[in-house]
């Protein structure tokens, strides 16, 4: 009995954990209502995107945490996908070098860099 207990106590704190987490990702809407938050630790940074990208992200997506960038080549044209961290709200979204959102037709598979 006690094991059991035990058992739903853990599970109780970790989801709770989990939820709480969540909410304090990124930047709090008090202090940081026009800035895009996050990025990967390693790898193609905010600060590493050309200008004209950084531009469209903040038209687009102003105060979304970016979760992950990606250097892709589609069709001989440099494209950067971007992964937000709530991709329900934010769904992925591919820029091109001079700062054009373009789709990923279903079937096409955008070769990464490195």
């Amino acid at each position: 009995m006690k094991t059991r207990i035990l058992w739903v106590v853990a599970v109780v704190a970790m989801v709770t954990g989990c939820t709480e987490m969540r909410k304090n990702m990124g930047a709090s809407k008090e202090n940081d209502q026009n800035v895009l938050t996050g990025g990967p630790v390693t790898g193609t940074r905010l600060g590493d995107l050309p200008e004209s990208v950084r531009e469209t992200l903040k038209e687009r997506v102003p105060t979304a945490e970016v979760a992950d960038i990606d250097k892709q080549t589609m069709d001989g044209q440099v494209v950067y996908k971007i992964s937000f961290a709530e991709p329900g709200k934010n769904p992925t979204i591919y820029i091109t070098i001079d700062g054009k959102v373009v789709q990923n037709p279903k079937g096409r598979t955008p070769k990464s860099e490195k």
